[in-house]
């Protein structure tokens, strides 16, 4: 700023003096001819006794304007422009002020040679404020006390009235002059201010030259180094991807097309930014020859027709005439039309349709490739041709793309000296038009090839290109049309037919097919793998499935990550499912908006896939410990519950209890006193029928009081109270029996059990922790069933054989049935349980025996096994592998947490047994529990 300043104060003061000099010349040359002329006026008006001292006067002011023409050329007036000049000003209005003393003094009308002087000076000077007040004041000061001195005041109202005008004239000059000073330097001010500006945007201009000359320099130099690599990477692909390096499988085919895909993508694209760094630098040559270019654009579709109708677009030529030959280089007109076509087909729904016309125009051929597709505004008709524009640049755009076929294509047609623009309305499709002209003169011999045409090879690449992939077309010629082929897949990750035995799911939602392939690749061994292409697709298909992780990008058409993240957490049935943000927005403010929306971890492109599989592994255990807690939490409250209900129940029943002894005792001393008293009265057969109906409603009343006091037992043994939780033998079918004794009356509608408990019960467990089992599965068997009186569970259990092996662990150990003889000398025949509305639970007799579990367990390498099996509809096939993940619950919400029967698998895989599902629709579902034996795992430590 203090540079700039001081530039601006040296320009000025140039500035000025130069312009000073200039209004001194004019000013010397008019006064050097108007004073002396002004002598004739003299003559005519002043008395002769007053024309000498007059034409006196005259004289020396001329002799100081003649002498001051060559003061003005000297270095004197350029150091004091201003004092020079004013100073020459007030010696001509003090030679006229003299000479108002002979001509009528303050009335004389020569004060207007003074005015005269003050315009004349404002019009040819440009001073400052303090020089234009001390110069026009000097000279009115100097007109008034010269004449007031010699001659006084003879003529007041003329006197006063010149005063008047010639102040009034002082001050608008002055003002005037001040205003031009300060509007000049303004000026001046301005005008560095663009200079600077000027010179900025030069140097800028020269800089992105420079810039611009070097990236060209750059492109031009690592052509070779990114040529080099990408073909040391796609070669050895071709030779695997054709078996000449051994024989490979489908799936490590399928990986290895898709890593080829990728780098002819990525070699396509360093091309095309080759190409437009040549044009820029007009080093693109062409190599014209003449092409039907009907004929080129039959076989160019019929190459592009299967393609177009694995998305179901119709693709149709519409020709004028027979044949169209144009000189053109068809390998720089076919990336246009390819382009074309690749747009084309990329933004047409399903369904639509693309049409290509050629019109003969005489001199020139019309091509327009038009679409059925979503469009665009009519505004941007030429920003499209623009380099790395895309109509939609938004975050959630739906359509991907780098924004450089459409400037390339542009490009290359006005090579050719050819025009190409865009016709489009929202709604309505695209059409783009080409124009090339069919001769050969309009081409200058700038843009052409001296080496002459290509030579005819496959795809039109010419010989000694060293095109990173003309070897690589030549043996896969698809790759031409590999932009066509990727806006018309329609397919994103294929199935795996064993993909149901995997226990947890996840959910990708990747706009980009190949990225969704390559995380299949990483994660399909453990998992079963969905795919959805946009946030509203994975929305629908994370509600659906419920999976058990979800991997989202973030920029993606329709519905972006974040939003998509917001939409599950707001959900009650999928807030629970952690996410994993993968995305090439890599910033610590996109990191920050992720997490603070929901998401559990984020991972930038490109990721490693060691890193997402951790990952993924890692949300699954801790989605498995918050199934443990769960757990824990739930079988602790469940015990205080049960704990303190049994308080609260056991004392007035003893009450009850109490009471009902005393009434009874009371009742039969009643009855029988009466009978001593009157045996043979006429009543005593009404005494008889009361005594019996009174004995009875005690026995119900007593049975009823047993059977709560039998509820209250089972709550205390279902609670363990005060027990630490640790493994003990338990007997399993004891607790069927207690289960079925709290859970069946629960509901409100009829439902038959049939229980065949066959062999030793007797197991090692956590008796909470099983009776959880139980109750779970013996809950849904119950929730499954018709209301209607028609439902119906069996519950069996029965001893298997283990055969071990060394010393593998129980799950690890094969399993043979074992004879009933094997396991038990004696049975449990079939028994049966019925629930009806309020009138609780009724046991046969084999409900109350026990079976002799310490026997059974002296038979050493025998498990267990429980079957719950219902008549219900059946779990849907997409169901049955995501009923044991946690959180998924198909009961309205408030209803359940989804954890029931993810605890239970846990709890008995934690055993050291495992948890199978047997369903099909309308056939019913079948749960069967293995456990092993007390005297199994007794046995293996």
């Amino acid at each position: 700023m203090a540079a700039s300043n001081a530039e601006l104060e040296r320009r000025w003061a140039e500035w000025l003096w130069r312009r000073n000099r200039r209004g001194m010349r004019g000013g010397l040359s008019i006064t050097v001819w108007l004073y002396p002329l002004f002598g004739v006026l003299d003559y005519l008006l002043a008395p002769p006794a007053a024309l000498g001292f007059l034409f006196w006067t005259r004289g020396v002011v001329t002799a100081i304007t003649l002498l001051l023409f060559g003061v003005v050329e000297r270095e004197l007036f350029c150091r004091h422009p201003n004092a020079i000049s004013g100073g020459y000003v007030i010696v001509v209005s003090l030679g006229i002020s003299l000479m108002t003393l002979f001509m009528g003094g303050l009335s004389s009308p020569y004060y207007a040679g003074l005015s005269l002087v003050i315009v004349g000076s404002a019009l040819l000077f440009v001073w400052p404020m303090h020089v234009v007040a001390l110069t026009y004041a000097t000279i009115v000061v100097g007109f008034v006390t010269s004449n007031l001195l010699v001659n006084g005041v003879a003529n007041l109202l003329d006197s006063i009235s010149n005063q008047f005008f010639l102040i009034s004239t002082a001050i608008i000059a002055g003002t005037g002059q001040v205003m031009g000073y300060r509007s000049q330097r303004e000026q001046l001010e301005n005008q560095l201010i663009l200079e600077e500006t000027s010179l900025n945007l030069e140097h800028a201009h020269s800089q992105l030259q420079r810039l611009d000359r070097f990236k060209s320099e750059v492109f031009a130099n690592i052509t070779h180094e990114l040529k080099t690599p990408l073909t040391l990477i796609l070669a050895p692909l071709a030779l695997l991807i054709e078996g000449r390096l051994g024989p490979i499988s489908d799936a490590q085919r399928s990986t290895l097309q898709s890593m080829q895909r990728s780098g002819v993508k990525l070699s396509r694209m360093i091309e095309d930014l080759l190409d437009l760094s040549k044009l820029e630098e007009s080093r693109l040559r062409l190599r014209i020859e003449q092409q039907d270019l009907l004929a080129y654009l039959r076989t160019l579709l019929a190459q592009v027709e299967p393609l177009a109708q694995r998305k179901a677009i119709a693709l149709t030529l519409d020709a004028s005439c027979q044949s169209a030959p144009v000189w053109c280089d068809i390998e720089r007109m076919e990336r246009v039309f390819i382009n074309l076509l690749a747009n084309a087909t990329k933004f047409t729904d399903a369904g639509g349709s693309v049409t290509v016309s050629l019109r003969d125009e005489g001199p020139t051929v019309l091509v327009e490739v038009a679409d059925s597709g979503v469009g665009f505004p009519a505004h941007l008709c030429k920003e499209v041709f623009e380099r790395f524009f895309q109509v939609d640049m938004a975050g959630t755009r739906r359509y991907g793309g780098a924004g450089l076929g459409l400037a390339l294509a542009r490009e290359l047609v006005e090579l050719h000296d050819g025009e190409i623009w865009a016709e489009s309305a929202p709604g309505q499709g695209a059409r783009f038009s080409v124009r090339l002209r069919k001769d050969r003169e309009h081409f200058s011999p700038e843009v052409l090839d001296r080496r002459g045409p290509a030579v005819d090879r496959p795809g039109g690449q010419r010989e000694g290109d060293g095109s990173l992939i003309d070897w690589q077309l030549d043996a896969h010629k698809h790759f031409r049309l590999l932009d066509i082929d990727e806006a018309t897949e329609q397919r994103v990750v294929e199935r795996d037919a064993d993909e149901h035995e995997r226990e947890h799911s996840v959910l990708v939602v990747e706009d980009t097919p190949d990225i969704a392939r390559m995380i299949r690749l990483a994660l399909h061994h453990d998992f079963r793998f969905l795919a959805a292409g946009d946030g509203a697709q994975g929305l629908e298909l994370a509600l659906r499935y419920r999976p058990s992780v979800v991997i989202t990008d973030w920029m993606m058409p329709r519905m972006d990550g974040l939003e998509f993240t917001r939409r599950l957490r707001a959900d009650p049935h999928t807030r629970h499912i952690p996410i994993i943000m993968l995305t090439a927005r890599s910033d610590v403010e996109d990191k920050v908006a992720s997490l603070e929306t929901g998401v559990n971890a984020f991972l930038a492109k490109p990721f490693s896939a060691s890193e997402l599989i951790s990952t993924v592994r890692s949300l699954v255990r801790e989605r498995e410990a918050t199934a443990e807690a769960v757990l824990s939490e739930k079988m602790d409250s469940l015990e205080a519950i049960a704990g303190g209900l049994a308080h609260e129940i056991r004392n007035p029943l003893n009450y009850v209890k109490n009471a009902l002894a005393s009434v009874q005792r009371d009742c039969q001393t009643l009855l029988a006193t009466v009978a001593q008293l009157e045996p043979a009265a006429p009543e005593s057969g009404v005494l008889k029928k009361l005594d019996a109906r009174i004995n009875k409603m005690l026995e119900v009343t007593d049975a009823g009081v047993r059977r709560i006091g039998s509820t209250v037992d089972l709550m205390v043994r279902y609670s363990r109270e005060g027990y630490p939780r640790k493994p003990y033998a338990y007997d399993a079918y004891a607790a069927v029996r207690d289960v079925l004794a709290v859970v069946v009356p629960t509901v409100a509608y009829q439902v038959r059990v049939e229980l065949e408990l066959k062999g030793s019960g007797w197991i090692r467990c956590v008796a909470e922790e099983f009776n959880q089992v139980l109750t779970n599965l013996i809950q849904n068997a119950l929730e499954a069933v018709a209301t209607d009186g028609s439902g119906c569970i069996w519950i069996r259990g029965y001893n298997v054989r283990r055969e071990v092996s060394g010393a593998r662990s129980p799950t690890h150990s094969s399993f043979v049935a074992a004879p009933e003889s094997a396991v038990s000398e004696s049975a449990l025949s079939e028994s049966a349980v019925s629930s009806e509305p309020g009138g609780g639970v009724m046991p046969s007799s084999a409900l109350g025996s026990h079976v002799s579990g310490v026997r059974a367990a002296a038979s050493a390498g025998v498990d267990l096994l429980l079957s719950v099996k219902d008549n219900g509809p059946g779990i849907p096939e997409a169901n049955r592998a995501r009923i044991f993940d946690a959180f998924f619950t198909t009961k309205e919400v408030g209803r359940g947490m989804g954890m029931g029967l993810t605890i239970t698998r846990r709890v008995v895989v934690a055993m050291g047994g495992s948890l199978t599902v047997k369903s099909q629709l309308g056939m019913g579902t079948e749960f069967v529990v293995r456990v092993p034996g007390a005297a199994a795992l007794e046995a293996t430590g």
